[in-house]
């Protein structure tokens, strides 16, 4: 078998904080790097590009109010022309139709493909990075409260309905959480109970 020769890394690296101040930042940074440089007699690596992207986003309505973005490493000085451009995100939901949006803003000749890429592995990172947002300063019993407050409902069901076939519209789940009971998942339920606290049946 010949031998397998590395030529090219693609790797997305995401993040989200709490701003302390009730918004949150979501952050991303895209790295494509050569491992055999210009060719295999080089023998360095050679990262081509190297771009971030930083999304301040309003959780109660998902909104990206603030965007800031930087091309460390690039092709072309010209590349950076386009960085303004993304302030067009300021305004855009970041749930249902960001992907679509994204791409009828920037695909194509209208931005960089690379940092379209980046923006389209962000918006799931908002998503699931709400949950440690609501979370986080709240007691472990609290992740117990089964609400039937209408509007707790109606959030959790427009983060997650049809997101894929377990939150399917109609399907057990969803129609669980209608009748007020709020499934823990797996993960959670059982690092709950390591940490000490009672788990009902669910």
């Amino acid at each position: 078998m010949p031998e397998r020769i590395p030529i090219h890394q693609r790797s997305y690296e995401t993040e989200a904080f709490d701003e302390g101040d009730g918004r949150m930042r979501v952050r991303g940074r895209l790295t494509d790097n050569k491992p055999q440089g210009l060719c295999l007699a080089d023998g360095n690596d050679l990262v081509i590009h190297d771009m971030s992207i930083d999304l301040l986003v309003d959780p109660e309505t998902f909104t990206i109010v603030a965007v800031e973005n930087d091309m460390m490493v690039r092709p072309y000085s010209n590349c950076e022309m386009i960085l303004p451009d993304y302030q067009a995100l300021v305004g855009v939901s970041i749930t249902r139709g960001y992907s679509s949006r994204v791409k009828k803003l920037f695909g194509g000749p209208n931005g960089c493909s690379h940092m379209g890429a980046l923006l389209q592995a962000m918006g799931p990172v908002a998503v699931q990075a709400s949950w440690s947002l609501i979370n986080l300063h709240k007691s472990l019993e609290s992740r117990l409260d089964k609400t039937d407050d209408p509007e707790e409902q109606d959030r959790r069901l427009r983060l997650n309905m049809n997101s894929c076939h377990v939150w399917q519209e109609g399907g057990e789940h969803i129609e669980l959480i209608k009748k007020g009971d709020w499934v823990l998942p797996d993960w959670e339920a059982t690092r709950l109970q390591t940490l000490g606290v009672d788990i009902p049946d669910q």
